[in-house]
């Protein structure tokens, strides 16, 4: 046997052995889990034992791995909460890029006697950092806490500024021409236009036409993956940006817990993200590291200067932004690991003749010292920082939709997949049987709420089916609600009742009067295609007690508008501009708003038109203003009505 392994076997096997022992070993012995998988890469690789080589297969699925880290990044970024506390994210990004920089700078300088460039570029190696720690605040559920939304942030900010700098450092020292910089900004705006908004267009168009099978949908992430970060190298941006960028693009269309999101976290995490960490660890030279004095030094220098200014900007930040200690050592955790990133800096420098080797073996030096210490502190953090509280989610993220009837269920899910595509949400269909059923009943209600998976899929929202067997059918769909996290629920509905069911029906009454979320009643008429989006509004919903419901209309009025691309009108009876001021800012003045002072039914039997889903809104409680959805059922029996009961 020849070493290095060549042999595919041999090597995958050995790979995957150290992926599944080393993380073991490590945690027996109070070690991280990052920490051995490292270690695993210093003993097989060409410095240690000699088993595997670190070019090829190793370093290609390695170099995936950082991809994919930063990639998960901005696919779990919590961009409600970054929109919500963009403050913080730049105010983290910018002291944990200006302290290192500055820090950096000033050791190389006075301690390594090295070059300004030189001094510069291997700042911005260490003012940016990669998210080593990201997967253990992930296990403790904290990705949409506070201070894990900031540092992520503020890893674009950081790494944006850190690539602008190195190219002007570059620049400086004779490695960039003029040309370079005329043709730099226009490639970096092109590459962030056609990842930022033509990314989403596109993803939007391919999972509402070609992308209806989930298998199909994950190729199609990962080649949106690997071309935003060919096309940033191509315009000479850090492929690691490009990667972040296309998570964050896409993170509205991988929704957590989906089966495409689940997928592509098991890719990472059981395969790429490990045998980054591996390939990483062969880097080291650990004879070198002990024995010469020189990269011992300088690594030193390095590592203090690297992971105080590190230190010293988590802990500004959080004094200015209002972090708790636990969270400030969480937030210098995500922020402080160094990897390959790092390294590419060093040998920019020693291509440029800037520093030399004993310096590049000083960096390596710094990668696994941050490692070691950005893994202990979030190792006594993440225990220690509160998972944040339930904040209310957008309304169309989780969407039940109850399908017990094969003949309503394809135009409940299409309804309903307009009300979750605009917020990336997910369609779940629920049947619920009796505790008799059998298990021949379990398989055929679950090929039944399958199929309504792959209507939901069509249509642009991502599904996931469930058949449960519960004591009734109510309390099955209330207990899924609860389980599922729901935000919203859609129930079928014949369009009139008769004198002894009440309101919609003694089964949906029940369920309105005990669910916790806002009710979508859905009467589905005889259009196939969907024209025109028409909200009804009468003076009882301008009135206190017709607002609720108004407002609910109103949201899911303009949010199927959107998934469909079809207008939006009004019919109402009252002043337009009393009506106008209760659309959103950016639907106000592209509205039409129709004026019939005729009674709700015959207004809309004279108004609507083939095609056109009319939405109007009921108070939560049962008085004579429910009558009017039952005079509006029956007065257009062949238009869907979606009557908005808030909750």
């Amino acid at each position: 046997m020849t070493l290095p392994l060549s042999d595919p076997a041999a090597v995958f096997g050995l790979l995957f052995l150290a992926i599944l022992v080393a993380p073991v070993l490590a945690e027996r012995f109070r070690i991280p889990g990052i920490i051995g998988l490292i270690g695993a890469g210093i003993l097989l690789g060409p410095d240690g034992a000699g088993l595997l080589a670190r070019e090829g297969t190793i370093a290609a699925l390695g170099g995936v791995g950082l991809l994919y880290l930063m990639f998960v990044a901005g696919l779990d970024l919590d961009l409600d909460g970054f929109e919500r506390d963009r403050r913080d994210s730049i105010v983290f990004g910018i002291a944990t890029f200006v302290f290192p920089m500055v820090v950096v700078t000033a050791a190389s300088l006075w301690f390594i006697d090295l070059g300004v460039a030189a001094s510069v570029i291997l700042a911005t190696a260490f003012a940016s950092h990669t998210l080593l720690t990201l997967p253990m605040a992930q296990r403790f559920g904290l990705l949409r806490n506070r201070a894990v939304t900031a540092t992520l942030g503020g890893t674009l900010v950081v790494t944006v500024a850190a690539l602008l700098v190195l190219a002007v450092a570059a620049a400086a020292s004779g490695g960039s021409s003029l040309l370079f910089w005329i043709l730099f900004p226009l490639g970096l705006v092109a590459f962030t236009g056609a990842t930022v908004l033509g990314l989403p267009r596109l993803t939007r168009w391919f999972f509402a036409g070609l992308g209806q099978d989930r298998a199909v949908r994950l190729a199609f992430v990962m080649v949106a993956l690997f071309a935003a970060s060919l096309l940033a190298e191509a315009v000479r941006i850090e492929p690691i940006v490009g990667a972040f960028l296309a998570g964050l693009a896409l993170n509205r269309f991988v929704p957590p817990g989906t089966r495409v999101d689940e997928r592509i976290h098991f890719l990472g995490d059981t395969l790429f993200v490990p045998v980054f960490l591996i390939s990483t660890g062969m880097l080291i030279d650990p004879v070198l590291l002990a024995t010469d004095l020189q990269v011992l030094t300088i690594g030193a220098i390095l590592s203090v200067a690297a992971l105080g200014s590190k230190a010293i900007a988590a802990v500004v930040a959080a004094r200015i932004i209002g972090f708790s200690s636990a969270e400030t050592l969480l937030s210098f955790s995500l922020s402080s690991g160094q990897a390959a990133g790092a390294l590419a800096a060093a040998i920019v420098a020693d291509d440029l003749g800037l520093i030399g080797q004993p310096t590049v073996n000083g960096v390596v030096l710094v990668i696994l010292v941050s490692a070691l210490v950005s893994s202990a502190a979030a190792t006594r953090s993440a225990p220690r920082v509160s998972v944040p509280t339930e904040r209310d989610e957008p309304l169309g993220r989780t969407v039940i939709v109850p399908v017990a009837n094969p003949d309503s269920a394809r135009d409940l899910i299409r309804f309903a997949a307009l009300l979750a595509g605009p917020d990336s949400g997910s369609v779940v269909p629920v049947n619920v049987l009796g505790f008799e059923a059998t298990r021949a009943q379990v398989d055929e209600q679950r090929r039944l709420t399958e199929g309504a998976e792959t209507i939901a899929l069509r249509h642009g929202a991502e599904a996931r089916s469930i058949v449960r067997v519960d004591s009734t059918p109510m309390n099955g769909i209330l207990h899924t609600i609860v389980e599922e996290g729901a935000t919203a629920m859609l129930v079928g509905w014949k369009g009139y009742t008769d004198r002894r069911e009440g309101f919609f029906g003694s089964v949906i009454d029940g369920l309105i009067a005990r669910t916790p979320v806002p009710v979508a009643v859905c009467h589905p008429g005889e259009d196939e295609e969907v024209r025109r989006i028409v909200l009804s509004v009468t003076h009882h919903d301008l009135s206190t007690a017709g607002d609720p419901g108004l407002r609910l209309a109103v949201a899911f009025a303009v949010r199927m508008s959107q998934q469909a691309d079809v207008p939006l009108v009004v019919i109402t009876e009252d002043d337009p501009e009393e009506v106008r001021d209760h659309l959103p800012d950016d639907r106000r003045e592209r509205t039409e708003i129709v004026v019939d002072n005729r009674r709700q039914p015959i207004a809309l039997r004279h108004q609507t038109e083939p095609g056109d889903v009319v939405l109007m809104g009921v108070p939560p409680t049962r008085g004579r203003l429910d009558n009017r959805a039952i005079r509006v059922g029956r007065a257009i029996r062949d238009r869907t009505v979606i009557v908005a009961v808030p909750r």
